[in-house]
């Protein structure tokens, strides 16, 4: 079969971040004002175990995104294929025939007639100015539709769409030290995990009765459960943004609250949290770090917030809000789209992500007040423009 060069991708808000496989990677190539950005200091001061992670949408995902236009439009949000060749028919003809995303054997009268209505589908455009018109590559964008759920196999579409990210891991002997008892790593852990060391060290010690053959653990483990149950997953409509997933982290119920979640933007769900609602939500419940205070270590579940320094407004200055985990190691939404699962970041992806879509990157740091509940203030708190500390 002839070679035809396509590529399958989401069509996303924000463009994907670069990733790199562990710390010690040089896969990752970054200019110099980027590599000299060094990661805010954590309580933590321990390095992490990083392996490489592929995180794929399900199935019910796939089939769900597909079936949205029908059954949700309002929120919906297609899968797209992206297709770049400069011959379409063989392209087409690969496609419909090709055991990649067959779903059973055709005759070839139904793999021509599936190829005809996939070309009637076609959204051409051009890419490259500069270029002799004949020398451009199409490109072409194929919406998927709930008609496609009889051809496609959403196994093989799901692998297609995988996404690579990566995963902390503690070692044992780190967890053996702590039941242990050491003074140094229960210190350094009552220190980073705060509040939450206790359950958090009760958390440890039944994943080590349950995996007492392991040598790592992974760092997951002592994420909140409903964090865990959000990581590495799709969402089937847009909405979910990185300003839902942060509140979030400590409080599960942040985007039901009234007080909170006060406009329901349509063309999302109701998870999606905008600029003046974080805001809002930093100030009834957050602390805002000075610069000493943050220069003695982010805490487990600390928010750090991507500004635009040149962008003097209270709400609009917001660009992304990560979650502290540990070293260099943050838990994010890469964008309120879809095809953007829940995932662990490092430090240098976030700058080498952020840094070119603002004038003037910069960061503020947040940290939760203990005893504060913000689903339970009162409804009728208006939002006021906050001068946090700079």
């Amino acid at each position: 079969m002839r070679k035809s060069y396509w590529v399958i991708s989401f069509l996303l808000v924000l463009p994907h971040q670069i990733w790199a496989n562990t710390s010690g990677s040089t896969n990752l190539v970054v200019e110099d004002q980027i590599a000299t950005t060094l990661p805010p200091a954590s309580r933590w001061g321990k390095d992490l175990l990083l392996e490489p992670r592929t995180i794929r949408p399900s199935q019910k995902t796939l089939k769900a995104r597909i079936e949205g236009e029908k059954k949700r439009p309002e929120i919906a949000e297609p899968i797209v294929l992206r297709l770049k060749t400069t011959e379409l028919r063989p392209l087409l003809a690969q496609l419909s025939t090709d055991a990649t995303f067959r779903k059973i054997n055709r005759s070839e009268k139904a793999k021509f007639q599936l190829m005809r209505n996939l070309e009637s589908r076609i959204e051409k455009k051009e890419q490259q100015t500069g270029v002799r018109k004949e020398d451009r590559p199409t490109v072409a964008f194929l919406t998927l539709s709930h008609s496609d759920l009889n051809w496609i196999d959403l196994d093989k579409l799901s692998q297609a769409l995988s996404y690579p990210s990566l995963d902390p891991y503690l070692p044992v002997a780190e967890i053996r030290e702590l039941m242990a008892d050491n003074t140094t790593t229960r210190e350094r852990w009552m220190l980073h995990f705060g509040p939450r060391y206790n359950e958090i060290r009760l958390r440890v010690e039944r994943w080590m009765t349950a995996n007492q053959s392991a040598i790592q653990m992974p760092f997951s483990v002592l994420l909140p459960e409903h964090m865990r149950n959000l990581l590495g997953r799709y969402s089937p409509f847009r909405g979910r943004n990185c300003f839902a997933t942060a509140l979030q982290f400590a409080d599960p119920n942040i985007i039901q609250a009234k007080n909170i979640n006060l406009v329901r933007e349509p063309g999302h769900s109701v998870a999606l949290i905008n600029h003046d609602e974080f805001s809002h939500a930093l100030w009834l419940g957050y602390d805002e770090l000075n610069q000493q205070q943050a220069s003695l270590g982010l805490k487990f579940g600390d928010v750090v917030a991507i500004i635009d320094g040149t962008d003097e407004n209270a709400y609009t200055s917001f660009k992304h809000a990560v979650v502290h985990i540990a070293g260099d190691i943050y838990l994010h939404k890469p964008s309120k789209s879809a095809s953007s699962p829940i995932e662990f970041v490092r430090w240098r992806e976030l700058v080498q992500t952020w840094q070119p879509l603002v004038k003037e990157f910069d960061v503020r740091f947040f940290r939760r007040r203990p005893t504060s509940r913000l689903n339970e203030q009162n409804s009728g708190i208006a939002i006021e423009k906050i001068k946090w500390n700079r």
